[in-house]
């Protein structure tokens, strides 16, 4: 259940680039944009600020940082598909923005200017990436003295909660992070990411959980629903789990969808509001 993946083409990004998951992610970021939001202001983000967004895919979250710092303020986007950066070039050109700028780039490998940015923003991404460390350090030196990094991302990740409970959700949950540390992820990153911060010259301000519960019927609930839609096929195609696996999860969550007390509590994440010394 994630979104602003490493990508490099649709190989490379764990859930793809394809027209499905750019509609996913716009949805993923509807659904957690007031979460977002709320990190921002306890990261001081305002303005007339420069801001970083790091892994920024498309640029859903991108834009409402360029509403947010205002024609004085600028926001550049860092993100390694070229496909996402290039719909996020076109729909600035579409909207005639001049105060966000968009490149491809590793962010495990930032090059940009020393002491750029008064903050940086960082959600779903180092749970994917080989090198978190890099990409704190990167995104530290970027910072001006004061700058703040918020960052919000998984800390235990196969803690979702889905009730009533069925063998086959923890099966699927555990199969989704094993094709993420197959690829050099860590799921459960966020529980670092204060000693991170703290290495790289970043004053730990903050750390917050975040869980949210979805009902079925609500907003929140589609959350997860698009995302087993895009992805258990790919476990399937993948070998991690098998056609009669997935086929028994898909019951077990059409009877989650028709019970009116069945519930989901998201995996639980954490927020980390830095500060650069």
């Amino acid at each position: 259940m994630s979104g602003e993946e490493k990508v490099m083409d649709e190989q490379e990004y764990v859930l793809g680039t394809d027209d499905d998951e750019l509609t996913r992610l716009g949805l993923q970021h509807e659904l957690w944009r007031e979460v977002a939001l709320q990190g921002w202001e306890r990261g001081g983000f305002r303005a007339g600020h420069a801001l970083l967004d790091v892994g920024c895919g498309p640029g859903y979250a991108t834009f409402d940082m360029t509403r947010l710092v205002g024609d004085e303020g600028r926001v550049v986007g860092v993100d390694v598909s070229q496909r996402f950066v290039n719909h996020l070039n076109a729909q600035m050109e579409a909207r005639g923005l001049r105060n966000v700028t968009a490149r491809m780039m590793n962010v495990e490998e930032l090059d940009l200017p020393v002491s750029d940015f008064d903050g940086a923003f960082a959600r779903w991404v180092l749970c994917f990436v080989s090198s978190p460390a890099a990409v704190v350090e990167g995104v530290a030196r970027s910072l001006k003295r004061g700058g703040t990094f918020v960052v919000q991302d998984y800390c235990h990740y196969e803690g979702v909660t889905i009730g009533p409970r069925d063998g086959i959700f923890g099966r699927v949950f555990g199969a989704v992070a094993e094709t993420w540390r197959a690829r050099g992820g860590d799921p459960n990153v966020g529980s670092v990411v204060p000693s991170l911060m703290e290495r790289c010259g970043l004053e730990v301000k903050e750390i917050n959980a975040i869980s949210r519960v979805a009902r079925p019927g609500t907003s929140l609930w589609q959350w997860p629903e698009t995302f087993f839609k895009n992805y258990l096929p790919t476990l399937v195609d993948l070998g991690s789990i098998t056609e009669v696996e997935k086929k028994a999860f898909e019951n077990a969550w059409q009877e989650r969808i028709s019970d009116p007390g069945s519930f989901i509590i998201t995996p639980p994440m954490v927020e980390v509001v830095g500060i650069k010394r």
